[in-house]
């Protein structure tokens, strides 16, 4: 299994992730959890600049990275 991903940070990005509906997992960029997997997540329902929508939580772009595996 390949553990190769891809960093969603563009809005191109965002809708290429929410048009395949392939699962996004949020991870902590600051704080004593930087690093860490906040939500193995789900597919991206919605997106704006300052937040995305992943399952049914909200998250903010600025505050986290989120992950999508390659296939």
């Amino acid at each position: 299994m390949s553990n190769a991903y891809k960093v969603l940070k563009t809005d191109a990005e965002f809708l290429a992730a929410a048009l395949s509906q392939k699962r996004v997992t949020i991870f902590e960029t600051c704080g004593d959890l930087a690093g860490c997997i906040v939500d193995y997540g789900g597919p991206v329902r919605k997106w704006s600049r300052e937040s995305v929508k992943i399952a049914d939580a909200y998250y903010l772009r600025g505050e986290f990275e989120f992950r999508m595996l390659l296939a």
